[in-house]
């Protein structure tokens, strides 16, 4: 059997997540029929890095999968891209050894919050990024990050669903948290080792509040002893997450 790593870039708009479910579309769906398809038998995955949320993007969701079958690497890889949707691409391909797992050999995520900062919306990135029409103060929310770098308690930027599990570790360690500004966008980079439910959107929603004047730089300390869900700020829409890259 071979291990067969994919990358996939796609445009979560329209699907309800990355994992499948019944009557609603997923990602998984997707790629697992144009799978099954292409090998002319019923395939499914053998992992992916995440379990994107319904409305959040990927530019380098990686999944794997086994076959049997002696296929070149480039004609599956251009047999998948003419049977997914428009939305989805595998934009890379290639042999793996039988022990690499898309979720359990990846040391870190990669991904970017994007926020359109205008009194007016953008019809042209709509769907891509989260309209703020405020003045945000960017140095202010620059320092809140660097407060969210390093190992930490994350509990406070979850959801109280996750919370209720209380057999998993809330310790994550975030090795970056950028602030970027690019015009009238506003980019949140953000890079750990793994993330909790929902701690991107949590965290970039706290850090606004900050940007705003609503709460102090330093506050985002509190927040982390804490460890209660009530302390953060409001959670921001997926509708600007982006899975950037995963690294193993």
């Amino acid at each position: 059997m071979r291990n067969i790593k994919l990358v996939l870039e796609y445009d979560g708009s329209t699907f309800f997540g990355f994992q499948k479910q019944p009557l609603h579309p997923t990602i998984q769906e997707a790629l697992e029929k144009a799978l099954s398809i292409f090998f002319r038998h019923k395939m499914k995955i053998a992992a992916a890095s995440g379990r994107t949320d319904a409305g959040v993007h990927a530019e380098g969701q990686v999944v794997n999968f086994r076959t049997a079958s002696a296929e070149p690497i480039a004609k599956i890889q251009r047999g998948l891209n003419a049977l997914l949707p428009q939305s989805i691409v595998v934009s890379g391909i290639e042999e793996v050894p039988q022990d690499f797992h898309a979720r359990y050999s990846i040391k870190s995520k990669i991904y970017e919050y994007r926020i359109w900062n205008h009194p007016y919306r953008s019809p042209l990135i709509a769907g891509r990024a989260f309209h703020v029409p405020f003045h945000l103060n960017i140095s202010s929310m620059r320092r809140a990050a660097k407060l969210l770098t390093g190992k930490h308690d994350f509990r406070s930027f979850t959801s109280p669903s996750a919370i209720k599990k209380m057999n998993i570790s809330f310790v994550r360690t975030v090795k970056r948290f950028l602030v970027k500004k690019q015009g009238y966008l506003i980019l949140f980079h953000v890079e750990a080792d793994g993330f909790l439910y929902h701690m991107i959107r949590n965290m970039v929603g706290t850090l606004l509040e900050v940007g705003r004047g609503k709460r102090t730089p330093g506050s985002i300390a509190e927040v982390l002893k804490a460890k209660d869900r009530r302390f953060a700020g409001m959670a921001v829409p997926s509708e600007g997450l982006t899975l950037i890259e995963v690294t193993y």
